[in-house]
């Protein structure tokens, strides 16, 4: 009887006061609510699915759908999600998190968490096959939150849910008595570029107990202000002249400017862009943007609006660690120009910056030369 009372007290201490995990659902955690094993993959199976990248690869992985605490652009809390691959062998492995370019609502089902396909999904399962545990987070927008209001263009609110993830995954670890070497990388296509080094920049600014140790980014929109005066000027059809305007769009709900869509637009498109940010419109800004606001912004007089787009300036602030930026020359989606400006400031600024200028590749066709690269420099860092 005595050891079944022990025994007892035993379970009954654990329950009370330890983290600890019952059909995925998880306890005493700060960030980690849930954890959910979604795909198993063997060493042999990728090397016969990634056949160009097979040298890189060293084990299989397990991948997670996992969810977390963090806020929405309004700063409430909600439940987000992301994908988690962890390797299957080895004792201490360095973290990596990869951020996902531009999902419209349409295509929210390619988020990460629900780990099914897409060039950016392979690029995780790729890195954990080569014994990084990497961490894709989804953002308020999609996965899990998919019913909150994604924040595009607002890198330093987004990268409260990576840094947010980043934490839970810790906790994930911690729970499961995985090791974490210390090594922190961080990447991004697009999107996601910017959304990485806005996640760099608040560990830093934070002095978290994550920090970087290097970053490799490619064709990110780090120069929002001069960006938008680009867009603003253009004269000629503008492709992907929908992001533009989602990124207006949503700059005037997430900074409460609150004016209007016809403030911005015209009033065709105006009904049309508040209806859907991927609504059939012509590429041709002249006939989208409302000139009395494209020649009050220039002018200087939309100050409110001016400062926000300041605000996810990412090229002016001092990075202490290494970070390689990749860009297309002929990127007419996010031109090279963000990516010079953020080197040409950085190197200034006395930083460990690289850019590689990818020779006659557009916005999508230089992604194998940034994978190339960024697995070159976390495996010398790691």
């Amino acid at each position: 009887m005595k050891l079944y009372r022990s025994f007892l007290f035993i379970i009954l201490s654990c329950s009370f006061f330890c983290n600890y995990a019952i059909a995925g659902k998880y306890t005493g955690n700060s960030y980690l609510i849930s954890a959910e094993e979604k795909q198993k993959k063997t060493a042999d199976e990728l090397k016969q699915q990634f056949r160009m990248f097979s040298s890189y690869i060293r084990s299989g992985y397990t991948g997670y759908r996992i969810t977390y605490r963090t806020t929405d652009g309004s700063g409430q809390q909600i439940t987000a999600s992301g994908a988690l691959f962890i390797p299957d062998s080895g004792r201490s492995f360095p973290l990596l998190n990869y951020n996902h370019g531009t999902i419209f609502p349409s295509k929210e089902s390619t988020a990460p968490s629900y780990l099914q396909t897409g060039f950016e999904l392979m690029i995780g399962k790729l890195f954990a096959s080569a014994g990084y545990i990497v961490a894709m987070p989804d953002y308020a927008g999609y996965g899990a939150a998919k019913n909150s209001s994604h924040p595009y263009g607002a890198y330093h609110v987004i990268a409260v849910n990576c840094t947010d993830m980043l934490y839970a995954v810790k906790e994930f670890c911690a729970s499961h008595s995985i090791g974490l070497s210390g090594k922190n990388f961080f990447s991004g296509w697009s999107e996601g570029a910017a959304v990485a080094l806005a996640t760099v920049k608040k560990l830093q600014d934070d002095q978290s107990s994550i920090q970087a140790t290097a970053s490799v980014l490619n064709a990110g929109p780090y120069y929002t202000s001069g960006f938008t005066d680009h867009v603003l000027n253009a004269k000629g059809d503008l492709k992907y002249i929908n992001s533009y305007a989602w990124v207006l769009a949503t700059y005037n709900r997430i900074y409460d400017i609150n004016k209007p869509l016809n403030y911005y637009f015209n009033d065709a498109v105006a009904s049309e862009i508040e209806k859907n940010p991927e609504a059939k419109i012509t590429h041709d800004p002249s006939l989208v943007f409302k000139k009395s606001f494209v020649d009050s912004y220039l002018a200087g007089n939309e100050t409110t609006l001016k400062k926000a787009m300041e605000l996810n300036d990412l090229w002016n602030w001092k990075p202490t660690s290494p970070i390689v930026f990749c860009h297309g020359d002929k990127d007419d989606y996010v031109p090279i120009f963000n990516s010079e400006k953020a080197y040409e400031a950085m190197k200034e600024s006395g930083c460990m910056v690289t850019l590689r200028v990818l020779k006659g590749q557009t916005h999508g066709s230089g992604v194998y030369s940034f994978l190339m690269e960024a697995f070159k420099t976390f495996e010398e860092s790691k």
